[in-house]
């Protein structure tokens, strides 16, 4: 009888466990990875959860995925419940195939375009003329670069790719312009091309905009659930507190998902 009561206990301990469990929310965030931000992730973004957890009532857990091939798989096989993405062609490709649905994108960011910098002597008149060159870019997996690419691609060039020389930060996109290792450099920071531009650069051309850092939940949370992180998004700006938490994040506020915008931004991409 004593082990009977013991095997049920246990029995107990661990339904209430994988009960626990099932009541946790996972958020994955990604800052993307050519920019540096400050400070552990974990540390800024634990405002925002705490509000989160209280709105939702549960626990609400952070998980960065700085590796993209990783945030891909983690969201093909849904295994985040929510997701704050900068590079836009995963968020997207989330949206349209793995069964997530957008809520919201970040103020600020919804015209974010990858603008082709060169030298102002440059004999380059359109990015037509970028065929048969070299042409600096971010991390060739980075949405400026996903963006540049699916533009050449509209311009009948042929595996653009195999013309690019990749570096991990913008910023060292108009070293390899100014030592002569490319032809051209491409940027999304605006940053960086007004300073290009101020020291007498010339900006060659830029791609059509897409908005980027997207807050996504998956269908697996419940409508009301979906609708509850949205409001609560929506609505950080309008309150001291809010701002403060946006501030940890270096966000000024979020805007409601575009049907309309996203789908040509994921028809333009190629997703």
């Amino acid at each position: 009888m004593k082990f009977r009561s013991l095997a049920a206990a246990l029995m107990l301990t661990i339904g209430a466990g994988a009960a626990s469990a099932q009541e946790m929310i996972l958020v994955a965030v990604n800052e993307g990875v050519t920019y540096q931000e400050g400070g552990p992730a974990s540390e800024r973004y634990k405002p925002l959860l705490q509000l989160l957890s209280k709105e939702l009532k549960q626990n609400v857990k952070l998980q960065a995925v700085d590796k993209y091939a990783a945030l891909e798989k983690g969201l093909a096989e849904g295994k985040y419940d929510l997701a704050f993405i900068h590079p836009a062609h995963i968020g997207l490709q989330a949206v349209k195939k793995d069964g997530y649905e957008g809520l919201v994108t970040a103020k600020g960011f919804t015209d974010y375009r990858a603008r082709v910098m060169v030298p102002a002597n440059s004999p380059l008149k359109s990015l037509q003329d970028l065929r048969g060159k070299k042409i600096g870019v971010p991390s060739l997996e980075s949405i400026t670069t996903v963006m540049f690419t699916a533009n050449l691609r509209e311009l009948n060039f042929q595996q653009p790719e195999k013309s690019f020389t990749a570096t991990r930060y913008q910023d060292a996109v108009p070293f390899m312009i100014d030592n002569g290792f490319v032809d051209a450099g491409v940027t999304g920071s605006a940053a960086v091309a007004k300073a290009w531009t101020e020291k007498g650069g010339r900006i060659l051309g830029e791609t059509k905009p897409v908005p980027i850092k997207q807050f996504i939940a998956s269908r697996k949370l419940s409508d009301a659930d979906r609708e509850k992180v949205r409001k609560t998004l929506l609505e950080l700006s309008e309150t001291e507190s809010g701002k403060a938490i946006l501030q940890k994040i270096g966000m000024s506020g979020f805007l409601p998902w575009n049907d309309n915008v996203m789908q040509e931004a994921t028809k333009r991409l190629g997703l």
